[in-house]
């Protein structure tokens, strides 16, 4: 479905690193994919307003929810992060917030930290449906501190055949994600220059 879009990505990709040697993340991001959508046909409701809700980062003229993501690949596994979730006080209360999907597809933007020391700038456009991602089905075990803080609570974690997750106490309980690249909907690396 989103193959119609790598080469306008790629093009502002590079358009991006005409003008910045770092990577592109974030706000950068967004907008370049909604750009690549609209130029595809496959359009987008994206602004540049900062805004930081959770799930939904634009919407495709056909109704598609997505979330655009920023990510790292290591060997077989692509780890990004996910909610903050520190409104919801918990474990219940953020799987049962997490098993509401906000999002249809989550678009990875990701990079192998490695290729980009060796000043390679190549890039991994990585499809991954949500519905794959069913952290509330999960068993969920906590996690303690093992050197500072012994026998304090820092968090959960869970592990499935697809992803392994945890959410982190210290960062906002904030979600992590590493997921085993078999089960992407779709993927494509783009080299720049």
């Amino acid at each position: 479905m989103f193959e119609p879009v790598v080469p306008f990505i790629k093009h502002y990709i590079t358009k991006h690193h005409e003008l910045y040697s770092g990577q592109c993340k974030a706000e950068y991001w967004e907008e370049i994919l909604a750009r690549s959508l609209k130029e595809s046909g496959l359009g987008s409701d994206w602004k540049p307003d900062f805004n930081h809700k959770s799930g939904v980062d634009q919407t495709m003229d056909n109704g598609i929810r997505i979330s655009n993501k920023g990510g790292s690949i290591d060997k077989n596994i692509i780890s990004f992060s996910g909610s903050r979730l520190t409104k919801y006080k918990t474990l219940n209360e953020k799987l049962e917030f997490l098993s509401d999907k906000k999002e249809d597809y989550i678009l990875c933007l990701a990079t192998d930290k490695d290729e980009w020391k060796k000043g390679s700038k190549r890039y991994y456009f990585v499809v991954i449906n949500s519905d794959t991602l069913n952290y509330h089905e999960q068993e969920w075990e906590e996690t303690y501190g093992v050197q500072t803080n012994i026998g304090q609570l820092n968090g959960w974690k869970c592990s499935s055949e697809v992803f392994n997750a945890k959410i982190i106490r210290s960062n906002s309980d904030q979600l992590w994600t590493e997921m085993k690249l078999d089960y992407y909907e779709e993927f494509y690396e783009i080299t720049i220059g």
